[in-house]
């Protein structure tokens, strides 16, 4: 078999399974459900909008009041992959480099398992069951976490040429994929990743001495090196968490969202094992993405097999293939995972909340499974390595072959047998098909098993070859159907124009019209829902699908909000008998509390108003207070913190004067007709980086109502200007332009030919 054989079947199965479960983008057709619909692809088109006109994507005035743009990690502006949105439809662009990083994490796990040592099979099947685990094809609308993960078997690719052969080019490879993982946007995959690196390393200076100081020194100098180039993306990201709901972490419920059952472990034999949304028959609760982890029952077997042989009296060390060796820290790798992955349903991670670092900054232990599968599939990869011909395996393959179609016959005839109301149960019908399913394809292992050629040098075996990495792709490209829906591009097209009055949609009612009624457009049992209630979802005005129409919406459907304006809308929900005042204070003109039903307040009509009365506060607390008394009016009083007194409301009251506000991304300009002085409250988000001048001269901004701006306007002013000018730009700039010069000088210092070629 020649070197370009395993790219040959094993890459071209991928790419070709990949095309065809996901022909309808090759249709023009786009992902919509979900994320990339509320979040990625709205902030990537007003990015991409700005960046057309000149301006830098540095904020976004439509949504919370205002939010960092370029700061929020997930909208991934800085990666480049992202960039084709720029010269592309978008929304093409979008779907199909989403599946386009799927080949890429099969390619990366063939090319890591190849510089192990497995055979060419195995680097197929490893690059498959990873390429196409439901893992991450459930996931796909995610499309910061794909991104993120498939760069993870090209950082071990890297990380094991840099300990086994440390060079220059090593280090600029290693560089380069941190450097993308930690752009694509998705700090919870890449801070797994990482770890998972590091424990690779500690692996290979354990089984390897002495210790190499030289590689574990270039190790870490390619990791620092990736984040340099990462810089200017990093800087941002860590004003926006430090600034976040989340800057001293996640309380432990929400951390606790979306522990695996054990029960879910059925999940690793059978995709279907309790339905699956995309077609409606998905029978528990929970989100079948979040607890997805099918690699393929073949895969499965595979690795189920190295470990036993591995653990096995009977196969002498001397007697494994060298590639074995690595077998202990897959199966370690796994079982950890699996263990944290329990999240609430084990005492082991609460009391890694409690006590280590990290543990409390993200949601869903579930998605330690990355590691899961990330380790099955290397398993995979060395288990089918002992794939070969025997009279005992001969033996328990047929009867195997045998059980697995009489389990396919047996659950296909079950109905005919069963009470009609037992027969008609879903759960039953579903648990039906999967093991019906699970049988067939448990027969065709078999069945290769039996058919394996005992030369492995003609084409008779090429052909078998292929027939067992085509029977693994077809049956992950089942597992992974209607999981994530089409619509046409057109979906996308802006439907009106820009309005001035800023909308809020209640909690109760956004959750109920997105999650929780029968006819919501995002249930998490059946996906069908949105496709056919697809005008519905487009017009309905939710977070963040506002941004498409440039229509101004005080709720955020962002994971990092700033601190104090998720504290505001916490309080706007907490207090509903305080609600208008509240939704004044921020702006807010209509009130959403359903799919077609809309509330107007007479009052704001604009963002910007003129108040010439101060309430002074010593600290928080005091404010907090202030806007929930019911004489507050916040269009004639505006609270601040420092020293001075606070008069009664009653007193001061005046009609409101509102001040027609100039939006653009990074500047607010509004003009203020000679004033006779007061204070201009600005219902836009308080966040570092803005700054204030009134008539050309600088102003101190102030926060305002707990969450806002403000800024004290003298007598016979005309214009005041809201600019953000973050200071983090161009210290991250220059940072990873220092960063990109490095690693090409890297890349220069080393012939490429040196470079080991699996």
């Amino acid at each position: 078999m020649t070197s370009r054989s395993p790219f040959r079947w094993s890459l071209v199965v991928l790419g070709g399974a990949l095309a065809i479960v996901f022909y309808r983008l090759l249709l023009g057709e786009v992902f919509f459900w979900g994320l990339p619909s509320l979040q990625f692809y709205p902030w990537r088109e007003y990015a991409w909008e700005l960046l057309r006109a000149g301006q830098l994507p540095l904020w976004n005035p439509y949504n919370g009041a205002g939010a960092p743009l370029l700061a929020n990690y997930q909208s991934g502006l800085l990666y480049p992959l992202n960039w084709l949105g720029l010269v592309l439809p978008l929304a093409s662009a979008m779907s199909i480099t989403a599946v386009l990083h799927l080949f890429i994490a099969g390619w990366g796990m063939w090319r890591f398992t190849g510089r192990l040592g497995v055979s060419p099979l195995g680097q197929g099947i490893s690059a498959l069951a990873f390429g196409m685990t439901s893992y991450l094809v459930a996931r796909l609308g995610t499309f910061p976490l794909i991104s993120a993960a498939a760069w993870l078997p090209w950082l071990l690719w890297a990380a094991l040429g840099v300990l086994s052969r440390p060079n220059r080019r090593g280090v600029a490879w290693l560089a380069t994929f941190s450097a993308l993982q930690l752009l694509a946007g998705h700090a919870q995959t890449s801070w797994y990743s990482l770890l998972l690196v590091g424990v690779f390393a500690l692996w290979w200076f354990i089984t390897h001495r002495p210790v190499n100081r030289v590689a574990a020194a270039l190790l870490v100098a390619g990791l620092a090196l990736g984040a340099l180039v990462a810089a200017m993306q990093l800087f941002g990201t860590a004003e926006l968490l430090g600034q976040s709901q989340r800057s001293g972490g996640v309380d432990y419920d929400f951390a606790m969202n979306f522990s695996y059952s054990p029960l879910r472990t059925l999940n690793l034999l059978s995709y279907n094992v309790f339905g699956n949304p995309g077609d409606g028959s998905y029978v528990t609760e929970g989100a079948f993405f979040e607890d997805a982890v099918y690699i393929g029952l073949l895969p499965l077997i595979a690795a189920l097999t190295a470990g036993v042989v591995w653990l096995s009296s009977k196969l002498r060390r001397r007697e494994r293939p060298a590639y074995f060796a690595s077998v202990p820290l897959w199966l370690v790798v796994v079982a950890v995972a699996f263990i944290f992955a329990l999240g609430k349903n084990s005492p082991i991670f609460p009391f890694f909340y409690d006590n280590i670092p990290t543990f409390k900054f993200f949601q869903a232990p579930v998605r330690w499974h990355l590691w899961t599968v990330f380790g099955l599939s290397v398993l995979a990869g060395i288990g089918a390595g002992t794939w070969g011909r025997g009279k005992w395996l001969f033996f328990w393959t047929r009867l195997a072959t045998a059980g697995g179609i009489g389990a396919a016959l047996l659950a296909w005839l079950a109905p005919n047998f069963l009470p009609p109301d037992v027969a008609g149960n879903d759960g039953v019908r579903v648990f039906i098909q999967a093991i019906t399913y699970t049988g067939l394809f448990g027969a065709l292992a078999g069945a290769l098993t039996l058919l394996q050629p005992e030369n492995t040098a003609g084409n008779r075996y090429r052909l078998w070859m292929l027939a067992a990495l085509v029977v693994v792709a077809v049956d992950l490209g089942f597992a992974v159907q209607g999981l994530n829906p089409t619509v046409p591009a057109s979906f996308y097209t802006p439907q009106w124009e820009y309005e001035p009055s800023r909308a809020y949609w209640d909690q109760t009612a956004l959750d109920d019209v997105l999650f929780n009624n029968g006819d919501a457009f995002l249930r998490l049992d059946d996906y069908r829902i949105a496709v056919n209630r697809i005008d519905a979802y487009r017009t309905s005005d939710l977070p963040n699908l506002n941004l498409l129409d440039h229509h101004p919406l005080l709720n955020n459907f962002d994971p990092l909000l700033v601190g104090h304006f998720a504290a505001y809308t916490d309080l706007i929900e907490a207090a509903p008998e305080y609600r208008d005042t509240l939704l004044q204070a921020a702006g807010v003109s209509v009130v959403y509390s359903g799919a077609d039903e809309a509330e107007v307040l007479l009052d704001p009509a604009d963002t910007a108003w003129m108040v010439t009365n101060v309430c002074w506060h010593p600290e928080g607390t005091s404010l907090a207070e202030m806007l929930l008394r019911p004489d507050w009016q916040p269009l004639a009083q505006v609270n601040l913190i420092g020293a001075g007194d606070c008069p009664t409301i009653g007193s001061v009251y005046a009609e409101p004067h509102f001040l027609m506000a100039q939006v653009e991304s990074g500047e607010i300009t509004i003009p203020v007709g000679e004033t006779t002085g007061g204070w201009l409250v600005l219902a836009q988000t308080d966040y570092p980086g803005w700054e204030a001048s009134i008539d050309g001269k600088p102003a101190e901004i102030r926060r305002a109502n707990g969450a806002f701006q403000a800024v004290a306007v003298p007598n016979g002013a005309q214009i005041v200007t809201f600019s953000y000018h973050p200071w983090w730009l161009w210290p991250g700039a220059f940072l990873s332009i220092v960063g990109v010069v490095l690693l090409a000088l890297l890349f220069r210092s080393t012939p490429l030919e040196n470079m080991d070629s699996r």
